[in-house]
């Protein structure tokens, strides 16, 4: 979370107070004692707590709750930006637990809860500063890649299957990735074309792996 409400208003405490040490015990000269420490605390304590509601409110605004990730509304606007900012072959990957309700009713919540956590933070490790991971909704995630070119499929899927072919454990059980990846053009589609094009390549690579077992 950013400390930018916290810090803005101790900044803004301090200068008050350093006003109010000059107005009263220089210029009127009033005898300086301990209640100038007591206020100035009070007055910190206060802003701190005014301080921490606004970083909180503008994590969420961006962030998922439980993972930490980016949320859905925070990823439309990176993208909207990046294809503004001359970025319009941008790649999509969709990213889908597979079988995560079996998980919940065998686990329980907490345990799924559990492992979307890290499942979120693999992703943020794999993605890194070549783009953003965000939730998408459910299990589903999505990681968008400031630069994609022909050939992006092709290796983001090599390195997804090495990285990523099953995430973790869930009482002894190996958990399944299923993706789908799809690529703007020069003219830069729009966010939701290239989502249901992962989508459709994510179900097709879901049940080809299912009929395989």
């Amino acid at each position: 979370m950013r400390w930018k409400g916290r810090l803005i208003a101790a900044g803004i405490v301090v200068l008050f107070n350093i006003m109010r040490y000059f107005y009263y015990h220089v210029y009127l000269d009033v005898p300086f004692d301990g209640s100038f420490f007591l206020l100035t605390a009070v007055f910190l304590a206060i802003a701190y707590a005014g301080g921490y509601q606004y970083d909180r409110a503008d994590y969420l605004s961006r962030r998922d709750p439980l993972t930490g990730a980016y949320n859905r509304r925070f990823l439309i606007d990176y993208v909207r930006k990046l294809r503004l900012s001359g970025h319009p072959r941008y790649g999509v990957v969709l990213f889908d637990l597979d079988d995560f309700k079996e998980i919940n009713d065998t686990y329980g919540h907490e345990a799924g809860d559990a492992v979307l956590r890290d499942f979120a933070e693999t992703l943020s490790d794999f993605v890194g500063n070549r783009g953003i991971i965000a939730r998408w909704g459910g299990d589903e995630f999505l990681a968008i890649f400031r630069e994609a070119d022909d050939e992006f499929k092709m290796y983001a899927a090599e390195e997804i299957s090495a990285r990523m072919n099953t995430l973790g454990y869930a009482g002894g059980r190996s958990i399944g990735v299923s993706f789908g990846i799809a690529v703007a053009s020069s003219e830069g589609e729009d966010l939701e074309s290239l989502v249901d094009a992962a989508d459709h390549a994510m179900y097709v690579n879901k049940t080809g792996r299912k009929s395989q077992v």
